[in-house]
């Protein structure tokens, strides 16, 4: 399982260290469309290397660029995957959909890991942030090394698009778990106080208005830009919630 060793790998690095993570939104009229949630870890890469600390680079030294899909490593393994536990194979299953990108390559300082949606309707997406945060506890690997690394399953999001209005709701969805994860989180603060999460929407029509005031707008006026501290984001959900309104 060497594409998920790697995703692991890369998913480990970047908690500990500095990254960013952008979600980009491409909408179509008919409301089809495509979502990418991806986590740039080049930076923390680069920090490594002019450091000369080879030793956390061991075993990553191959570039890579490469993009797969569950639905083929399902199809392709459906024999083992069917003598894993029920549970275990309920949570290939949900993956089915989704696909991955990976970029590295250690002499150009590039750590890209994206996952994304081919959708038909937007709400398709709503399970996209879970997808993100579980795809190395599927039970595929022998390699544990999400043990250990607070979860972050308490924020929700839901996706809608109707009558030209598209709406991103980010909310709180289990309060007690979310306030279990602010605490393990604490400690990563100081690691990775800078880090950001930006959204990148484009539309097939002109943006009328925004009901986020911090929105910026490509030139053509429809794209939209906005984004948030990671850990303000985190606390408070509704920084990144956003109505908008086409033409």
């Amino acid at each position: 399982m060497r594409f998920l060793f790697i995703i692991i790998s890369a998913c480990i690095f970047a908690v500990f260290t500095s990254c960013e993570f952008s979600e980009s939104l491409i909408l179509n009229e008919d409301g089809s469309g495509k979502i990418i949630i991806q986590m740039d870890a080049s930076e923390m890469l680069t920090l490594i290397s002019s450091m000369g600390d080879d030793t956390q680079l061991k075993g990553m030294e191959e570039s890579l660029d490469t993009t797969f899909y569950f639905a083929d490593i399902l199809k392709q393994r459906k024999d083992s995957i069917a003598q894993l536990p029920q549970e275990q194979q309920e949570k290939l299953k949900k993956l089915e959909a989704f696909g991955v990108h990976i970029k590295m390559d250690t002499e150009k300082g590039d750590m890209v890991y994206e996952v994304f949606l081919n959708f038909k309707d937007v709400s398709e997406a709503n399970d996209m942030f879970k997808v993100f945060n579980q795809i190395s506890d599927t039970g595929t690997n022998t390699v544990n090394s999400s043990e250990g690394l607070p979860k972050q399953e308490s924020i929700k999001v839901r996706y809608s698009f109707q009558n030209n209005i598209f709406k991103r709701d980010a909310f709180i969805s289990d309060k007690i778990l979310h306030l279990q994860e602010l605490d393990s989180l604490q400690s990563m603060e100081m690691m990775m106080g800078n880090t950001i999460y930006k959204l990148n929407y484009t539309f097939p029509k002109k943006i009328k208005s925004v009901s986020n005031a911090d929105a910026t707008f490509s030139a053509d006026r429809k794209t939209i830009y906005l984004q948030a501290n990671y850990f303000d984001y985190f606390r408070d959900p509704d920084l990144l919630s956003i109505e908008v309104v086409l033409d």
